[in-house]
């Protein structure tokens, strides 16, 4: 595409038809130069003229047979954008360009030294005059560098003092902003930040080098750069020049401001955590002050209300007239002693979650333990007409933990199955243990079981399972969720095994020298 508009035309045989030259153009005297030349037209990517020295440079025997080669078909990406950016340039300023570049005529590389200019093609598009001007017989290493400094993503270009560029890289050509009035591109102006300039004359003044990473405008708008800038001097005159290698890393940037602002929310929400973390401890502190503070006040006129209703209910000091005065001191001491419980539950539940609950393991002998358990259940059992069994394995070792805290596990487990135990089924309590030492103590019931999701609630602090005989007992919700809080605390495990309609066992693992949590 020509900068007017025009474009290459195609034929149906699929190579365009031969663009015509400028008026004007002699090929008389050319015909007789020693020096190769050609014009290469960039949209169509051929050379559409060349003298006999290089057609004998690109290895064709005439003009038809050179133009004929699609160059693009091998050419790389970085060659197509270069030679875009000397079309571009071309258009601009008229700009000219002195390189080495390694040809490739039948494949075979052959490196000049050539002079690249404008040239406007009839149909107004524009396209690139080539003067070879001298074979380039360098190193292999001197030719590879070369072309490695042309193919290079690294921007690297030589300026002069007053700002003018003495060379650039086709990098840094791509990405550079037009050039001023007078000539001039000075890296001050392209800097963002000033103070960037200053860092970096100072470094090439004081180390004659120096490296920053900077803000830059470019042709494709504001990018990061790392600049690294050295003194130097052109080789072509003497005169004191500077190097200037960039390298975008505008990615790189972006990535790491991502990182620092992922980082930052981390830190917020942490610190956010740490603040809820402290709010937590302190109203669980409130709450454990709270709760020591009712019980105290709850439990003297409690004791009160228990003794002398127990008085009253039992005729101490005489039958009680009417008689139905008795049966309300029965129900009067029957809910003290429930709402009782119920804060004792609620006190060992909070002592337990904030870690202060001091357990004193000891041995205790096993039938004992037994025996003591079943006696303060019996009369729950008898009035809901349960058969409560024991089964205490021969030669049992003792149970190793606190024993209030185990006694408290054992009556919560016992009392638990039996209020989910229709009249005429059982209880039983088992206690065993393993050849390490480890106790196990079992409560199983013939009730009416609990599916998964039941399980779940009754471990659940406060959840009661909705069942028609839980409805007839009066109960807390907490007696299967403190006992897991008691067995972890002595470090042992709690068991559930239950089914609907088939009944529940909860065993309780207790390990041999466990001591406080």
């Amino acid at each position: 595409m020509g900068d007017d508009g025009s474009s290459a035309q195609v034929t149906s045989g699929g190579i365009p038809p031969l663009p015509a030259l400028p008026d004007g153009f002699s090929t008389s005297l050319t015909d007789r130069l020693r020096t190769a030349l050609w014009v290469f037209d960039i949209d169509l990517a051929r050379v559409i003229w060349a003298n006999p020295a290089a057609l004998r440079v690109w290895r064709a025997d005439s003009i038809e047979a050179l133009y004929a080669r699609n160059l693009a078909s091998d050419m790389s990406p970085a060659v197509a954008a270069r030679l875009r950016q000397y079309q571009e340039d071309f258009i601009d300023s008229g700009a000219t360009f002195s390189e080495v570049w390694t040809l490739y005529p039948q494949g075979k590389p052959r490196s000049l030294r050539c002079l690249f200019s404008g040239i406007r093609l009839q149909d107004g598009r524009m396209a690139m005059f080539c003067e070879g001007l001298a074979e380039y017989n360098d190193t292999p290493e001197a030719l590879r560098s070369a072309e490695a400094l042309l193919h290079s993503s690294v921007m690297i270009t030589l300026y002069d003092l007053d700002g003018h560029i003495l060379y650039s890289n086709p990098a840094a050509r791509s990405a550079a902003l037009p050039l001023g009035a007078d000539g001039t591109a000075p890296l001050l102006e392209r800097l963002v930040d000033i103070d960037d300039h200053a860092r970096l004359v100072v470094g090439l003044g004081e180390q004659g080098e120096a490296r920053i990473v900077a803000r830059v405008r470019t042709a494709h708008g504001l990018r990061w750069h790392e600049i690294t800038a050295r003194a130097c001097s052109d080789a072509a005159t003497g005169a004191p020049a500077w190097l200037v290698s960039e390298i975008d890393v505008t990615e790189s940037k972006e990535y790491q401001a991502e990182l620092e602002a992922s980082r930052a929310k981390l830190e917020a929400q942490a610190r956010q955590l740490r603040e809820a973390h402290h709010a937590a401890e302190s109203a669980n502190r409130a709450k454990s002050q709270f709760l020591a503070h009712m019980s105290h006040e709850l439990r003297t006129p409690l004791n009160a209300i228990i003794g002398f209703s127990d008085v009253t209910r039992r005729g101490t000091f005489g039958a009680v007239q009417p008689g139905r005065y008795g049966d309300y001191a029965e129900l009067i001491h029957e809910s003290g002693r429930l709402l009782l419980d119920l804060i004792n539950d609620i006190l060992d539940i909070s002592k337990i979650e904030a870690g202060k609950m001091e357990l004193r393991p000891t041995q205790i002998e096993a039938r004992e333990l037994a025996e003591t358990s079943i006696r303060l259940i019996s009369g729950m059992a008898r009035e809901s007409a349960v058969a409560l069994l024991t089964d205490i394995d021969d030669g049992v070792g003792p149970v190793y933990g606190d024993e209030r805290a185990v006694k408290q596990v054992i009556i919560n487990l016992l009392s638990n199955a039996v209020k989910f135990t229709p009249a005429g089924g059982k209880v039983t309590l088992a206690i065993g243990s393993f050849p390490d030492g480890t106790s196990a103590i079992t409560v199983s019931d013939t009730g009416i079981g609990m599916n998964a999701d039941e399980i779940a609630r009754a471990l659940d602090p406060f959840s009661q399972i909705d069942s028609s005989i839980a409805h007839t007992h009066r109960g807390t919700g907490l007696g299967l969720a403190l006992v897991k809080n008691l067995v972890e605390l002595h470090g042992g495990e709690l068991r559930v095994a239950s089914r609907p309609h088939h009944g529940t066992e909860v065993t309780v693992i207790l390990p041999v020298d466990s001591g406080p949590r």
